[in-house]
């Protein structure tokens, strides 16, 4: 019995395996004399009629079939072997898919916030510079995807499918919670709801709602979240209540995405304190009200870059 035939016979019986299936399907589809044979194979299976497969019969019949005089095949057993290329064929895209699955990725390029439908209901945000991939489909046991830059998360729960998201500075483990990951000025996550996991390469944190992981100078810590504005890219809202001005840029920065340069300015910007509520404010009004409340101090602002200095 040739190899073809071994596939054949495996493919029938229910017993192929991964490269067996590929390797009946590629030689299938190299000649039209295979694709016959191969139905006829399948025509013969179908007519056997019986609750066990017995292989060493089942090619026998193939044998004898093929050495007798052609017969009219009823079209019912036409159909069932046309039916059983097309469920190889099928079948072999489902491995393969399952093998190599399909990756999508998505960057956002614009000023306003993307949002990102995953295959499980999951929604993911990013704000402008940020990039999410993540496949067509998740597996029954595992959801993992990957993002670059700053992203809100809220996962759709799922026991028997964890979430892994994987990112330039963390691994962060869910079941179903909602979470932020900040990799813009420094590298964060903060918890919104629920419980995750946060890990490097040799490190970990298990942090919940109100809490954050931090990695700074290669150590990961946790502790209770006191930034009230890790959220304002995506809420709209910028609140200070007394933060000194070094605080605000680092918050400013990561709002607008930007970058605050302040070589040209004197003053001690954490004796100079500002209390107020920005809400939906471009980066240019923003900076013309911190400017009338703190009239000591200018800016200039080009692109995405800010310029601190002595008001003149």
């Amino acid at each position: 019995m040739s190899t073809q035939h071994n596939y054949i016979d495996a493919y029938l019986s229910g017993t192929a395996t991964q490269e067996e299936a590929k390797a009946l399907l590629e030689w299938i589809r190299a000649d039209k004399k295979n694709e016959e044979e191969f139905s006829e194979a399948c025509k013969i299976w179908y007519s056997l009629h019986s609750n066990s497969y017995n292989s060493e019969q089942a090619f026998l019949n193939f044998v004898q079939k093929n050495n007798q005089n052609h017969k009219l095949i009823p079209l019912w057993k036409k159909l069932s072997a046309a039916a059983a290329i097309a469920l190889l064929a099928i079948g072999c895209f489902s491995i393969f898919s399952k093998q190599e699955p399909q990756y999508i990725t998505i960057a956002n390029n614009d000023i306003t916030i993307k949002s990102v439908m995953l295959p499980d209901s999951s929604q993911i945000f990013l704000q402008k510079g940020a990039t999410i991939t993540y496949p067509e489909h998740f597996n029954s046991d595992a959801r993992d995807i990957s993002t670059q830059g700053n992203v809100f998360c809220e996962i759709h729960r799922n026991e028997a499918a964890p979430f892994t998201l994987t990112s330039e500075s963390f691994t962060v483990t869910v079941l179903g919670t909602s979470f932020q990951v900040n990799e813009h000025d420094s590298a964060f996550v903060v918890v919104e709801t629920g419980k995750v996991k946060v890990a490097t390469e040799n490190q970990s944190v298990i942090i919940e709602k109100g809490e954050r992981a931090d990695l700074q100078n290669q150590t990961l810590t946790s502790s209770q979240n006191t930034d009230v504005n890790f959220l304002s890219w995506k809420t709209k809202t910028l609140v200070f209540n007394n933060a000194n001005l070094s605080q605000v840029y680092t918050d400013l920065a990561r709002h607008y995405n930007c970058s605050f340069n302040t070589s040209n300015c004197d003053k001690d910007l954490k004796d100079i304190r500002l209390t107020g509520t920005y809400k939906e404010l471009s980066l240019e009004e923003t900076l013309h009200l911190i400017e009338l409340t703190i009239p000591e101090i200018s800016y200039t602002l080009s692109g995405t870059n800010v310029t601190v200095s002595n008001a003149k």
